[in-house]
């Protein structure tokens, strides 16, 4: 699909529109938000963003659209007080005062070292508790101490927020609040040492289960809870490999979907399933996240290298007790509207237009399922036919 624009005209424009099924997906380049409307409401949000006089969006309410000037007044009031939010609320989410940080080395009283492909990360925790965010989903990527790493990570406490340091320089620092964003953050920084790729040579992150055959892939996505996670298990045990059960890659170029390595949470409810097939969940260590109310444990991938394949569809997943199987297409538009919310994709435009160029490529399903047996079928015969 392509726009029309060139790469010039992209970097100097507020908003980029893209078609989708006779509506428009819009990217709000200011605050790296994406929306899907209906013509022509698409031209009025346009006009608004890109700071146009009232003269002007009046204008066309009336000579384009025919409104009357108390319809176009109802109407631009009412996206100008919602774009107004959007701004506001990115606005005060990017809040980020880096706190200068001189950290004496006994803050560091936790230090792992972890083996991740071919390189070695030693990572410095200031606590146990800051510890314990991060180290479960790599503990089985840790090694003994090494005079000779890589990449040196610490995480401290500096006041009431969470500052995170790569190879002495700081990436950022977040209150007890955002710890979700840092633990994010560290998988970001991880991300680019394993593949030796910056922030930006990355098209999206999606909360997502990626599931490869080891040439193509399959992106299964689902609120927290819907399954993905022990969906991603199952398929392990029946041979397929698990690029990343919540944190799943995409890179920008080639649109390739990679693997991340860390492990796989187990939530306790599927431990009756999965004990057999992975009897060392057995003797795993619970982790208990007290904020979401759920106690789980990590079952570690095999994989000690870098993969990275394409991706042939996107599929919105939910576990349902008494089920079975079902299994549907789904509209673009609502693929793309429950996608967005969960995803980090790239605030550059090029990225943004390979993300919705690469989006509009793929066909989208929705399965629900108690059906593990047929599940894991069908995923097989996705995977290894054409769709």
């Amino acid at each position: 699909m392509s726009t029309g624009n060139t790469k010039a005209e992209n970097k100097s424009k507020k908003v980029l529109s893209f078609p989708l099924e006779g509506k428009s997906i819009l990217w709000l380049s200011e605050v790296n938000k994406y929306m899907v409307v209906i013509p022509p409401v698409d031209k009025i949000i346009e006009l608004i963003w890109q700071g146009k006089s009232d003269r002007i969006i009046y204008k066309y309410c009336n000579g384009k659209l025919g409104l009357i000037p108390e319809e176009a007044n109802r109407i631009v009031s009412l996206l100008r007080e919602n774009l107004s939010k959007i701004k506001g609320d990115e606005e005060s989410r990017r809040h980020e005062n880096f706190l200068p940080a001189k950290i004496p080395p006994a803050f560091f009283k936790c230090n792992r070292y972890y083996r991740i492909y071919d390189l070695i990360f030693l990572f410095g925790y200031e606590t146990s508790e800051i510890e314990h965010l991060i180290h479960p989903k790599f503990a089985h990527l840790e090694i003994p101490p090494t005079p000779e790493f890589t990449n040196h990570f610490q995480l401290l406490k500096v006041g009431q927020e969470i500052v995170l340091m790569v190879n002495g320089i700081q990436i950022g620092n977040w209150t007890s609040e955002m710890e979700h964003f840092m633990t994010g953050k560290v998988s970001m920084q991880i991300l680019q040492k394993i593949y030796n790729k910056e922030e930006n040579e990355w098209m999206a992150l999606f909360h997502a289960a990626g599931i490869t055959n080891g040439k193509n892939c399959l992106i299964f996505l689902g609120d927290s809870g819907n399954g993905k996670s022990t969906l991603s298990a199952i398929l392990m045990a029946n041979g397929l490999e698990v690029l990343a059960d919540d944190f799943l890659p995409v890179e920008s170029k080639s649109a390739l979907v990679c693997h991340f390595p860390a492990a796989i949470s187990v939530k306790d409810k599927a431990l009756e399933i999965l004990v057999p097939k992975f009897p060392q969940l057995k003797q795993a260590r619970e982790i208990n996240n007290i904020g979401a109310g759920k106690t789980f444990r990590y079952l570690p991938t095999d994989r000690k290298e870098p993969l990275c394949v394409p991706c042939k569809a996107l599929v919105f997943v939910k576990y349902e007790k008494g089920a079975g199987f079902r299994f549907e297409e789904i509209s673009g538009e609502e693929a793309f509207v429950n996608l967005v919310p969960d995803s980090w994709i790239s605030p550059t435009s090029e990225n943004a237009n390979r993300f919705v160029n690469w989006f509009t490529s793929l066909p989208y399903y929705r399965m629900t399922y108690s059906d593990n047996e047929q599940m894991v079928q069908t995923v097989q015969k996705m995977l290894n036919d054409d769709l």
